[in-house]
């Protein structure tokens, strides 16, 4: 989807440097234009601002560059040789830092022509009917080319037991899919001209793969140390919502409630045997609890008490903030209204003040009875679990990834345990599926994807199974049903239908002209 060329001069120059063996200028040269363009691809599917994209800037590893294509005796860096001689494809805007892992901010320099056709698409709002067919359907030397950069096992005739272990293979609904890309070039008027590139970009990548795999797309496995299952690339977890359904097809979505409260409360019981307290855990832990019984009702209170009426933030928006506060606040947020100074003289600033941004919003967030009786709670919880760990795991303490500045960090601590236990629990879940015959679309961490409803009777055996196997009495599944993407209403419709609406509303005047002209004419 993306294609760079390079100035000629650069390879008259290159072979002059190294002419020996003849073909080797071209073929070294291609191989470093090949790791650059996969970057800037890969940079170009990722969230970028506006401001990037006005300025044509990526965020790139530019260490993989540095890595590829040696050459000479002495084993020259391209990269190098390329910047030395005045001929470099790109200029770093902003350096980025190995050591905490963030990428250079670099735009292409004069050497290098960009052709995006996706780019151009979304920028052009009069796009026919053959223009957009053209972009669905694509070029096949191309799409053979992103095929083989993005699964290079495929031409090795892996076994089945070879892709199973590499990829989670997900079935794509293509004319879904081709619906939504239409869509998002014709009708997505609420969506920024950069979030829309991003999308349409990440949906042709899923359809020119699936196409050429009878309707297949391939996750490739990533498993993180905490336990979870992540995929590289684009992946059914890391899409939006739409695309998700537009990807599937018709299908049920169903996620674990609130997943990290509810285990978390599955110890409330040990932690008050264990303190002495003869509290009823309802008494205990009755915030908790209404987060997780009565959630909806729980949010609508915050949301009230946070935002005045008079509040500039939109309602809908209101309440994504604060599901993204409270679900921050569930994975260890510090409920602070101000940054602090870090052990190593740095500054932290607080995961709520990136959330709701306005102060006055914030505050009253913070000093939130509900709030703080829920964060009171969690944080019993949490010192209840890192205490058994350091019991009965203490090993886990030594652990380089579960430290923070040489210590032992009790908020990492609990994140592994949960994301340790939330795999158990998923993959008892999708054990009790397959019993069933029932197959499994997609997994997202605390969810999963089947094409059909549960019947009532299987869902409640899945949830009393998981139960039992987890002693965790308080999981559960959400239900959502996903649709698939409907056909849209080609340019060529839309022009016809205008042009009617138009005479529509011109003919009393049409009508008019015609009988007055009779008139004259009969006199």
């Amino acid at each position: 989807m993306i294609k760079l060329t390079i100035d000629l001069k650069i390879l008259k120059k290159f072979r002059q440097a190294h002419p020996t063996p003849v073909n080797a200028a071209p073929r070294i040269l291609a191989k470093y234009l090949s790791v650059l363009t996969e970057l800037i691809e890969a940079a170009a599917h990722q969230e970028r601002t506006a401001f990037m994209s006005k300025k044509g800037l990526y965020s790139i590893n530019v260490s993989k560059l540095h890595q590829c294509c040696q050459f000479g005796k002495e084993r020259t860096r391209l990269h190098k040789w390329l910047e030395d001689n005045g001929l470099s494809l790109i200029e770093i805007v902003e350096r980025g830092n190995n050591i905490n892992g963030l990428n250079s901010w670099v735009k292409l320099t004069e050497l290098v022509t960009l052709e995006d056709v996706i780019a151009e698409a979304v920028t052009s709002r009069n796009l026919t009917d053959q223009e957009i067919d053209e972009l669905l359907i694509g070029s096949a030397d191309a799409d053979a080319e992103l095929l083989a950069r993005l699964y290079p096992e495929l031409n090795k005739n892996l076994t089945t037991e070879q892709m199973t272990k590499t990829f989670d293979i997900v079935p794509v609904d293509i004319a879904s899919i081709e619906n939504y890309i239409t869509w998002l070039l014709t009708e997505a008027d609420l969506l920024s001209e950069v979030k829309r590139e991003q999308i349409i970009r990440q949906a042709k990548t899923i359809l020119t793969v699936a196409r050429q795999l009878q309707g297949k797309y391939l996750q490739r496995k990533k498993r993180s140390e905490f336990g979870r299952m992540y995929y590289e690339g684009i992946s059914v977890q890391n899409v939006n919502k739409s695309l998700r359904r537009a990807m599937l097809g018709d299908c049920w979505e169903y996620d674990v409630r609130s997943s990290v409260v509810a285990w978390k409360m599955s110890f409330s019981k040990g932690f008050l045997q264990a303190a002495g307290y003869k509290e009823e855990v309802r008494k205990a832990f009755n915030t908790t609890l209404w987060y997780l019984e009565g959630k909806s009702e729980f949010m609508q209170h915050l949301q009230s008490y946070t935002f005045a009426d008079e509040s500039n933030v939109a309602v809908d928006l209101q309440t994504k903030l604060i599901k993204e506060a409270m679900t921050a606040l569930c994975f260890g947020a510090r409920l602070s209204m101000h940054g602090w100074c870090t052990d190593d003289v740095g500054w932290k600033n607080p995961a709520l003040g990136s959330i709701i941004k306005n102060e006055a919003e914030r505050r009253r967030f913070v000093s939130c009875k509900l709030v703080q009786d829920f964060v009171r709670e969690q944080n019993v919880l949490d010192n209840y679990i890192f205490d058994m760990v350091k019991r009965d795991v203490p090993e886990l303490l030594k652990n380089p990834l579960l430290r923070t500045n040489k210590r032992p960090s009790k908020s990492k601590i609990v994140a592994y345990v949960y994301q340790k236990t939330e795999t158990q629990a998923m993959a008892y879940a999708y054990k009790f599926l397959a019993s069933q015959k029932i197959k499994v679309l997609a997994k997202i961490h605390d969810a999963f994807i089947v094409r059909n409803q549960l019947l009532d009777s299987v869902k409640f055996e899945l949830e009393s199974y998981v139960r039992l196997e987890t002693n965790n009495e308080y999981w559960r599944l959400g239900e959502n049903q996903l649709h698939r993407w409907g056909e849209v209403i080609s340019q060529e419709e839309k022009q016809r239908i205008a042009e009617h609406k138009a005479f529509i509303a011109n003919e009393p005047e049409y009508m008019r002209e015609k009988l007055k002209k009779r008139i004259e004419q009969g006199s």
